[in-house]
């Protein structure tokens, strides 16, 4: 099905979307936009074609999808909850933009199919295990709202031009997402890249937002990427569907895994004044496995001791 296509990852200099690239190999002509991130070593030699901009420009987008069969729209503005919460409308409104304009250039310029990288964030603050119909039994917690409300406006979106223009869209929410080529800095990493830094630079007292009782599930990049070329093969029905890796560990005990593998035993303090983000985020697989077939293959304490020897052979921190 990808042989010889031509097809755009956008975020594809980001942790999921290099490893799509990886992923294609040589069977695809890949084209991949740059923003702001440099360009991972590991893809640089690849043949691919290699477009700088921002896609919150209307006409950038529409060359973007110039001559593209697959559409994989990974491109986002994120960060932790340090930056969510603290520049919403800066995250807010260019997602709402760029999704906007990439589906629109990609509906005008017939794109055959298109995948929509939603989030697990979309889901509200409860206690349980989310499948794909919870999404909307409530609203998305305060402390991150900005960047899942703009996930929830993006699936809403997809959804309307397929229904509309007969699109063919997958929608995919992966779980926490890590792995090589993490966000390695102090105010826009996740958690596992914030506690892998802490770890590494030997920060003493190890801090920890919030209580450390929040519980979470990870999923690693290469899977996450294995799942969305799934999705876009065998599920463009404009339904989302999660991408989960059955694993999930509370904040605290994830700290203590990343310091076992760093070989660093600080004292673990706890900053309750911190936001620590919702209670628990663990989603259900059984769609993707009865869909696509998808299960994670990499263990948590794998991937973990993966992104960890990336870090520390990519990375430079200062003394």
């Amino acid at each position: 099905m990808f042989e010889n296509k031509n097809i755009l990852i956008t975020g594809g200099t980001g942790m999921i979307g290099s490893h799509l690239v990886e992923l294609f190999g040589n069977k695809s002509n890949i084209r991949i936009i740059s923003h702001k991130r440099k360009i991972p070593t590991e893809i640089n030699s690849k043949n691919i074609e290699i477009f700088n901009g921002d896609l919150t420009n209307k006409e950038f987008a529409i060359k973007a999808v110039k001559g593209i069969d697959y559409v994989f729209h990974l491109a986002s503005y994120t960060g932790g909850l340090g930056r969510t919460a603290v520049y919403p409308a800066s995250t807010l409104t260019p997602n709402l933009i760029l999704d906007g304009n990439i589906i629109d250039a990609a509906k005008n310029e017939n794109v055959d199919r298109f995948l929509y990288a939603s989030c697990s964030c979309v889901y509200p603050d409860l206690e349980k295990d989310f499948s794909e119909e919870d999404a909307w039994i409530a609203n998305p917690p305060k402390m991150h709202e900005s960047y899942s409300w703009s996930k929830r406006i993006g699936e809403l979106q997809a959804i309307s031009y397929a229904k509309e223009f007969g699109m063919k869209i997958a929608i995919v929410r992966p779980a926490n997402s890590y792995g090589p080529r993490e966000i390695i800095d102090p105010n826009n990493s996740h958690v596992i890249g914030a506690l892998i830094l802490k770890s590494l630079t030997k920060k003493h007292p190890f801090v920890i937002w919030g209580d450390g009782s929040p519980i979470r599930e990870y999923i690693f990049a290469k899977d996450a990427a294995r799942g969305m070329i799934l999705a876009l093969e065998k599920y463009c029905k404009a339904d989302p569907i999660n991408l989960s890796s059955g694993e999930s560990v509370t904040i605290n005990d994830l700290a203590k895994k990343i310091l076992d593998i760093c070989n660093y035993d600080p004292k673990i303090t706890f900053d309750k004044s911190k936001p620590g983000g919702q209670s628990r985020r663990v989603l259900t697989n059984h769609k993707a496995e009865q869909i696509l077939g998808f299960k994670a293959l990499t263990s948590l304490d794998e991937g973990l001791k993966s992104t960890i020897n990336w870090i520390r052979n990519n990375i430079k921190f200062n003394d």
